[in-house]
C-alpha cells in the first residue's frame, strides 16, 4: 500500500506548482505589458515636447525673419507678416510705431534682407518660451550709399500660445 501511496501524494502536489508557476506567468506578463506600455507613453510624450519645440522655435524665427526682410517699395508685406505673428504688448508697440516706422524705411529706401542661422530655446513651458534668433543678412539705403552691407541680428523673443499658435508677445535686439 505504501507504493500505491506515495506516487498519489506527490502527484496531488503537482497541479498547485502548475496553478503557482501560471500565476507568476501571468503576473510577469501583466507587468511587461504595464512597462511596456509605459516606455510607449515615454516616448509619445517625449515625441509630443519635442514638437512644441519645434513649433516654438519655427514661430519665432519667422517673427525674426519677417522683421527683417523688407523693401521700402512693398511695406505692407513687412507690417502684414509681423501682425500676423504677434500678440499683446509686442502687437501694440509695433502698430503704434508703424507710421513712423514706415517714414523712416520709405526716406532712407532700406531694403533689408536675412535668414535665419540658429536658433534656440532658452525657457518653455506649457504655453510659453523664450527662443534666441540669430540672423544674417543685408541691409542697403542712403545711409550705406545704396551698398548692400552684411548685418548680424541677435533676437530674443518671447511667444505664447493663442488658440493653438505661437505668437510673439514681447521681442528685444539683444546684439
Amino acid at each position: 500500500m505504501t507504493a500505491r501511496t506515495e506516487p498519489a501524494r506527490r502527484a496531488s502536489w503537482l497541479p498547485a506548482v502548475l496553478y503557482g508557476l501560471a500565476l507568476v506567468l501571468a503576473a510577469a506578463c501583466v507587468a511587461g505589458g504595464v512597462a511596456s506600455f509605459r516606455a510607449h507613453e515615454d516616448r509619445q510624450d517625449a515625441r509630443t515636447e519635442q514638437e512644441r519645440y519645434g513649433d516654438v522655435v519655427k514661430a519665432a524665427s519667422a517673427q525674426a525673419e519677417a522683421l527683417v526682410n523688407l523693401d521700402y517699395r512693398d511695406l505692407q508685406s513687412t507690417y502684414d507678416k509681423v501682425t500676423a505673428g504677434a500678440t499683446g504688448d509686442f502687437l501694440k508697440q509695433y502698430t503704434d510705431s508703424w507710421k513712423d516706422q514706415q517714414q523712416i524705411f520709405a526716406q532712407a529706401k532700406s531694403v533689408s534682407t536675412g535668414k535665419v542661422r540658429a536658433a534656440a530655446v532658452s525657457n518653455i513651458d506649457k504655453d510659453s518660451a523664450t527662443v534666441m534668433v540669430a540672423v544674417q543678412g543685408t541691409t542697403r539705403n542712403t545711409a550705406t550709399g545704396e551698398e548692400a552691407q552684411q548685418r548680424r541680428f541677435r533676437f530674443r523673443v518671447d511667444v505664447v500660445e493663442v488658440d493653438g499658435a505661437w505668437l510673439t508677445q514681447k521681442l528685444e535686439f539683444v546684439g
